[in-house]
């Protein structure tokens, strides 16, 4: 509900950042002339040491380089950016990435003073490697900090909720188990032709009518509003956002008051108007960087490493058939409908799709889909191809170029999305992958409505760490033909 830390969490964040890289950069250096004192080895029998020793105090001046450059990656790596709230694995990877672009910089700085040359690189980078890690927990310690001062009930804000029909009740159980967001509730507001009672023992005092807001906020001390509930009408909402703004405090409203049961709200800014959008897709913006950078590394390495069997497979299907093809493109919907070419080694007969029709009737799978389990149309190499999908590798490419990504829904043909009912056109709201939950589920052994189940199951739940468990168990899904 606050929209950013406050000035006090930040100043002790940054205090204690500075804080922490010192002592690292104390402790670092310390460690490592202990180690070289009592390194009793040489690998090369006349060459130099390769440990030297250092001087300490001399190597103590770099440090007015290396806090400023450190504070500058962690500000530019958005580390103190709602740091209280993230997840610890966001917050890491920001640290991380603070302390890359720190050490960058002071390389930068160090050269251009012509200082890099005294600069000792292994304890440089095991001082970049060890600040890591003591930044993260310096970070987390200062949350745990901040959380243990809101269960005294210190440092909280007043919330006045603002509600009709009752609708305050999840919300006050939502904060009442999250103490440690720092939120009190001091009273509910209830709309004007709303009963002006307590909803049961216990329950937080009824302090007035939405017509009495003014007079609330001039006797209580209050700092945030908060509008809940579905009850609302546009003319209502505005008079207690003006009479808030009147008074400088804050306003909130519940971005499910249009009853949306799934959609994520974010508030954001195009060209000086705001806009709140609502969103049902992953909307962690460095974790879907990460998950392209994955994407490109891996998928152009397996291009590489995998060019023998690609050889070899179009050798196979040439063997077999002369005239035809070794590839078969075929037209793919992808992320909200964006067809594409996906690419595919060719495992059955040329024109097998104009004979698709007449095995209409033999088709196993419920839904918009057409599957056989011995489609006559597949040839001898096909079938071996397919049971260990060598078929698919061809779509490598396509994760390259960024129509496809390693992990995700698989994209459907075209055809088949039109005759899709609603609810199963979320599936197309993620970029579609090799492989995904139905392809460790059993693949073949599960009906349609099922499928989508699972690629919405998916995108529900979506994290780095879903994905790579995927990954591991999509080469046992293909090579035992089954998921479980």
């Amino acid at each position: 509900m606050q929209r950013q830390v406050n000035a006090r969490l930040l100043i002790t964040a940054r205090v204690v950042d500075v804080l922490v890289i010192v002592l690292t950069y104390v402790v670092t250096l310390t460690l490592r002339s202990l180690i070289v004192a009592h390194w009793p080895f040489n690998f090369f029998s006349e060459g130099p040491r390769i440990l030297r020793g250092t001087a300490i105090l001399p190597y103590l001046g770099h440090l007015i380089v290396f806090v400023p450059a450190w504070m500058f990656g962690l500000h530019m790596s958005r580390s103190y950016e709602d740091f209280a709230r993230v997840r610890s694995n966001i917050l890491l990877f920001r640290v991380c990435g603070g302390v890359l672009v720190g050490a960058l910089t002071s390389l930068a700085v160090l050269f251009l003073l012509k200082q890099a040359g005294l600069l000792s690189r292994t304890l440089f980078l095991g001082f970049a490697l060890v600040s890591m890690l003591t930044l993260f927990l310096g970070r987390r310690w200062v949350v745990r900090l901040r959380r243990r001062r809101f269960r005294k009930g210190n440092d909280t804000r007043n919330i006045l909720v603002v509600n009709a029909d009752g609708a305050e009740i999840p919300l006050i159980e939502i904060l009442e188990r999250h103490a440690d967001l720092g939120m009190r509730i001091i009273g509910v507001v209830r709309g004007d032709d709303e009963p002006l009672k307590s909803p049961g023992r216990g329950a937080h005092p009824v302090l007035g009518a939405v017509r009495d807001l003014p007079r609330i906020l001039e006797n209580h001390p209050v700092d945030q509003v908060y509008a809940t509930g579905r009850r609302w009408d546009v003319g209502t909402l505005r008079a207690i956002a003006d009479t808030c703004e009147e008074v400088g405090v804050d306003f909130s409203i519940d971005a499910n008051f249009l009853g949306l049961r799934m959609a994520r709200a974010e508030l954001e800014e195009m060209d000086g108007s705001a806009v709140l959008s609502f969103s049902t897709t992953p909307a962690d913006v460095e974790a879907l960087a990460v998950k392209r950078l994955i994407d490109i590394v891996l998928s152009s390495a397996a291009l590489v490493l995998l060019s023998p069997l690609y050889l070899l497979t179009a050798l196979a299907i040439k063997l077999e058939d002369p005239r035809g093809p070794v590839l078969y493109g075929q037209r793919r919907s992808g992320l909200h409908g964006r067809e594409f070419t996906m690419w595919k080694f060719r495992s059955m007969v040329a024109g097998a799709e104009k004979l698709q029709e007449q095995l209409r009737d033999r088709n196993e799978v419920d839904g918009p889909v057409f599957k056989i389990t011995a489609d006559p149309r597949i040839t001898r190499v096909g079938r071996w191809i397919r049971k260990l999908s060598i078929d698919e590798l061809p779509q490598l490419w396509n994760v390259l170029i960024g129509e496809m990504s390693l992990v995700g829904p698989r994209p459907p043909i075209p055809d088949e999305v039109r005759q899709y009912e609603r609810w199963q056109m979320r599936r197309l709201s993620m970029k579609p992958g090799l492989t995904c939950l139905w392809q460790v589920h059993g693949r073949n052994n599960i009906d349609f409505n099922t499928w989508m189940d699972l690629d919405l199951e998916y995108i529900d739940n979506w994290s780095l760490l879903l994905d790579l468990k995927l990954l591991l168990r999509t080469p046992k899904a293909v090579i035992t033909g089954s998921g479980k």
